[in-house]
């Protein structure tokens, strides 16, 4: 409910401030004070809320410009419209008036209709104000209570333009291990960690800088060096304009959870290994066939290009090539010598089952494993099992373990064959380049070549 505004007339005339009142009190709805000096009406507008004062220049004690530059200068009541309602109409007492700090000035004798305007326009003005003071002080108190629910749940940082740490929280001090003034002008730099790769944080740039929210995983380094993980928020704040004009990061400690996943996904990769193990255990090759198929599978990957993560996720999988081979009968899978037509469509057969295992897995290292064992057989020139994919059509992970597995199977001895030489495999290799194998992947078998003998030489078969 509005509350009824409160004018106060002032005049050292009683019977003006009556001829005022009875043609306010007619057409206003307001409560009406009355003071007939200076004095009294500074002690009237500390007493109660005025909303609105009409005031006589001429008065003893305290003129009327003397008491509206005593209220202008209070910050307490400088607020307040302030109307002169006086018989000096001259041009010099108007500029005065204005200058004191009054919104308004009528003349006497004055018009009924335009002191009600006058008076009208004022109270509106006035309600207007104290609406909007209102709503900018529950604004504040909200902000404050959101900006209190943020510092206590998230670490804060505020940068200029540049990238210069201008805020940063108690929360942010605490888990980076720096003192807030030892992080005041550094970029994030401080924090950053060495695993990072830089591309991110020039995504992150751009991205802010484009006047849009970037999102995302950071792994940040403590003062200590040890390192945490946060999941980041970066926003510009932009001005009326629409111009930046800083950037504030939130982020959440999420270290418990990335720990968590990667302590599964360890436990994941490890399985897959052993998994392999068992499988070329049971055919009676050799155990470390699948590190090293593994190993060589990484250094190709790295070469290839391929990201750190991909490259990560290669070396888990490349051991999985071959677990199809539990599905395939000992006669078969353990013969000493070469395998008849429809007993190698048996073996064929493999591929096939190794993907049956992993392909109705939404997890990426079992999809990436089904890719693995089912199209590790493919070949470059089409001639291969089970699809008959051709080039590119092949997934990478397919065509480097292809190449891993066969330079691994021809240095290493089987059942049904002697180990073959570096030269004869090199030789096999340049021989198929670009018909069983991928031609890059060749050259760079060739290319890193001392890689592969050091890994030959590392996982070498103890007999």
């Amino acid at each position: 409910m509005l509350s009824i505004p409160i004018i106060l007339v002032v005049d050292d005339e009683p019977r003006n401030i009556q001829v005022v009142s009875n043609v306010l009190k007619e057409s206003v709805e307001c409560r009406i004070l009355y003071a007939m000096n200076g004095e009294q009406a500074i002690e009237r507008v500390q007493k109660n809320a005025i909303d609105l004062i009409l005031l006589d220049m001429m008065m003893p004690i305290m003129d009327g410009l003397e008491t509206c530059k005593r209220l202008q200068s209070d910050p307490h009541y400088a607020d307040i419209p302030i109307i002169f309602l006086t018989a000096k109409n001259d041009e010099e007492s108007l500029v005065a008036a204005f200058e004191a700090g009054a919104v308004d000035y009528i003349s006497k004798p004055f018009l009924r209709r335009e002191l009600l305007a006058r008076v009208a326009t004022q109270l509106k003005l006035r309600t207007a104000q104290r609406n909007l003071a209102e709503e900018l002080s529950e604004n504040k108190e909200l902000l404050k209570q959101y900006r209190d629910i943020v510092d206590i749940n998230s670490f804060v940082t505020k940068t200029d333009l540049l990238g210069r740490i201008t805020y940063a929280n108690d929360k942010f001090c605490e888990i980076s291990g720096y003192t807030r003034e030892e992080l005041m002008g550094k970029g994030h730099k401080i924090v950053r960690h060495e695993d990072v790769q830089a591309s991110l944080y020039e995504e992150m740039w751009n991205t802010i800088q484009s006047k849009k929210i970037w999102n995302g995983i950071l792994k940040n380094r403590k003062k200590d060096g040890s390192s945490y993980y946060v999941d980041t928020i970066v926003s510009p704040i932009l001005d009326s304009k629409g111009e930046i004009i800083e950037y504030i990061s939130l982020r959440n400690n999420i270290t418990e959870i990335v720990e968590l996943k990667n302590e599964i996904v360890a436990d994941q990769k490890e399985l897959l290994m052993m998994l392999g193990y068992v499988g070329e255990s049971r055919s009676k090759e050799t155990a470390y066939h699948v590190r090293r198929v593994a190993e060589y599978a990484k250094i190709l990957g790295k070469e290839y290009g391929l990201s750190d993560k991909e490259v990560e996720l290669l070396w888990a999988v490349a051991p999985m090539h071959d677990i199809g081979k539990i599905g395939i009968p000992d006669a078969i899978l353990n013969k000493p010598a070469k395998l008849e037509m429809d007993e190698y469509e048996v073996m064929k057969g493999h591929a096939h089952i190794g993907w049956s295992f992993f392909k109705n897995s939404p997890r990426p290292l079992l999809q990436s494993a089904a890719i693995v064992a089912y199209e590790h057989h493919e070949r470059w020139d089409g001639m291969g099992y089970p699809k008959g994919l051709r080039g590119e059509e092949i997934h990478i992970f397919g065509r480097i373990t292809a190449i891993a597995d066969v330079f691994d199977a021809l240095r290493t001895k089987r059942v049904y064959k002697s180990a073959w030489t570096l030269e004869e495999v090199l030789k096999y290799l340049k021989e198929q380049r670009g018909k069983q194998f991928d031609p890059h992947l060749v050259d760079l078998v060739f290319e890193n070549i001392d890689q592969f003998n050091a890994i030959h030489e590392q996982f070498m078969d103890r007999v």
